[in-house]
C-alpha cells in the first residue's frame, strides 16, 4: 500500500496508443505523484510488465487483445493479488461489470470520466475500496442486436455516447485522442448508417438504446 503523499506506480495497458499516451500525460499533469512506470499494448505483455515494473495499480482496457482484458485481470488476480487493477472501458454493460467484479478488479471506470475522478479512484482502491457502477446502462445482449443491425463500430458507439452527453466535435476528439477530421468522419458514417440527418434524431436513438 502507498500513502496519499507518496508516488503511485501505474502501469497502463491499452491497445490504443494515442489514448494511452494521452492518459499518461494527463495523469502526470494532474497529480505529480501519479507515476506511469510502463505502457503495454497487448494482453500477453501485461504480466511481464507487472513483474518488471512492480506497479501499485494497473489501468487495464477491457478490450485489450491477445489475451483479453478480462483474461488478463484473472491472471493478475491469481499471480499478483496485491496489485490493484482498474478496468477501463467505454461500456457499462452489467455483464462486464459483474464479470470484472467477480474476477477481482478493484474498480470499473468508463474511459471518458474526468481525470480527477480517475485519480480519486486510484487513491481509493489503494486504501482497499472497490468501486463499480451502481446502475449499468444497458444489457449487453440488447446492445448486440442494434450494433449488428446498424453495423456500428466500437469507436462509433463511443462517439454516439459522447455526442449524447453534449460534447462537440473538437471535445470528442480530445476525449478520444483523435483529430477533428477523424471525428467528423465518424459522425458522417453514423448518420449514414442510422439514416438520420439531425442531432436530435441521434439523441433519440441513443436514448432508445440506452447509450
Amino acid at each position: 500500500m502507498t500513502s496519499a503523499a507518496s508516488s503511485v506506480r501505474i502501469l497502463l495497458a491499452d491497445d490504443h496508443t494515442l489514448f494511452s499516451d494521452g492518459l499518461a500525460l494527463q495523469l502526470a499533469q494532474a497529480d505529480p505523484a501519479m507515476t506511469v512506470v510502463g505502457q503495454v499494448f497487448r494482453g500477453a505483455d501485461v504480466l511481464p510488465a507487472v513483474q518488471a515494473h512492480t506497479p501499485h495499480v494497473v489501468l487495464l482496457d477491457i478490450n485489450l487483445p491477445a489475451p483479453t482484458g478480462i483474461e488478463c485481470l484473472r491472471q493478475l488476480s491469481d499471480t499478483y493479488p496485491a496489485v490493484k487493477t482498474i478496468m477501463l472501458t467505454m461500456y457499462a454493460y452489467k455483464r462486464f461489470v459483474d464479470e470484472c467484479r467477480g474476477a477481482g478488479a478493484a474498480a470499473y471506470l468508463l474511459k471518458h470520466v474526468q481525470i480527477s475522478t480517475m485519480i480519486d479512484t486510484i487513491r481509493r482502491v489503494l486504501i482497499g475500496e472497490r468501486i463499480f457502477p451502481t446502475s449499468p446502462t444497458v444489457d449487453l445482449h440488447a446492445a448486440d442486436s442494434f450494433v449488428v443491425r446498424f453495423k456500428l463500430t466500437p469507436t462509433e458507439l463511443k462517439v454516439i455516447r459522447l455526442m449524447r452527453q453534449g460534447l462537440n466535435t473538437q471535445q470528442i476528439g480530445d476525449q478520444l485522442f483523435v483529430s477533428f477530421e477523424t471525428v467528423k468522419s465518424h459522425r458522417k458514417n453514423i448518420y449514414r448508417k442510422l439514416t438520420i440527418t439531425h442531432l436530435s434524431d441521434l439523441i433519440a436513438f441513443a436514448h432508445e438504446h440506452g447509450l
